[in-house]
């Protein structure tokens, strides 16, 4: 009985933190009818008359599968810590994915729209993928605006689908781009060999990484100095 009613409070305390952060997620329509659905995870400390580095953090690529609110509650627990402003979106409303055409127009807006609500240092925002998110990430950061800070990519299997345009818009742009995998990433050999060999011969800033777990690496490259 006393194990059934400590799974309960379990149930509560965690259901209850979930609907919190569902209820945190707030809405902004573009210019052209694109609703996205997005939540802001601030520093400790944050001053808003401050300019901070800003990072948009992609979790998915389908509604259905949509791992926002998960990489909120996992991947971004240590966000207090970190010297970044956060904003995790979701696929946008009504949408059934990331991959369409009038989306791309509608985030180019939504990011305007991040840059003068937050004050993003530079002006610049570094695009961040987890798995699936991987895919967005990468397909977006070549159709903005304004070119972005970096790219980290965490298990990405997506690289399979770049073509030579892809590859010298990368080019074009100039950023780092770094990619981490854990040991059980089947593809994280593969990658190795041709896709950062590839990056490489392209003269673009690539870093590689096998790592443990992804919220560590994220402290290493996020934390406060």
């Amino acid at each position: 009985m006393k194990t059934f009613l400590i799974f309960i409070v379990a149930l509560f305390v965690n259901t209850n933190f979930l609907s919190a952060q569902t209820n945190g997620f707030k809405r902004y329509k573009a210019f052209n009818g694109i609703t996205f659905e997005y939540t802001v995870l601030l520093p400790e400390g944050y001053d808003n008359n401050k300019t901070y580095n800003t990072a948009v953090a992609f979790a998915s690529v389908d509604a259905k599968n949509d791992q926002a609110i998960w990489s909120v509650n996992n991947l971004w627990m240590n966000h207090k810590n970190y010297d970044f402003i956060i904003i995790v979106p979701k696929v946008p409303i009504g949408q059934l994915d990331w991959i369409s055409h009038p989306i791309h127009h509608g985030f180019n807006d939504f990011l305007k729209f991040v840059k003068k609500n937050y004050k993003v240092k530079h002006q610049k925002i570094h695009f961040i993928g987890y798995k699936d998110g991987c895919i967005p990430a990468q397909t977006y950061i070549t159709a903005l605006e304004y070119p972005p800070a970096s790219l980290t990519l965490f298990s990405s299997n997506y690289w399979e689908h770049y073509n030579n345009k892809e590859y010298t818009l990368l080019t074009q742009l100039k950023i780092p781009i770094r990619l981490f995998y854990t040991k059980k990433d089947k593809n994280a050999s593969q990658v190795k060999q041709n896709i950062v060999k590839k990056l490489k011969s392209l003269n673009i800033d690539v870093q590689y990484k096998i790592i443990d777990t992804y919220t560590e690496e994220l402290d290493n490259l996020l934390l406060k100095k």
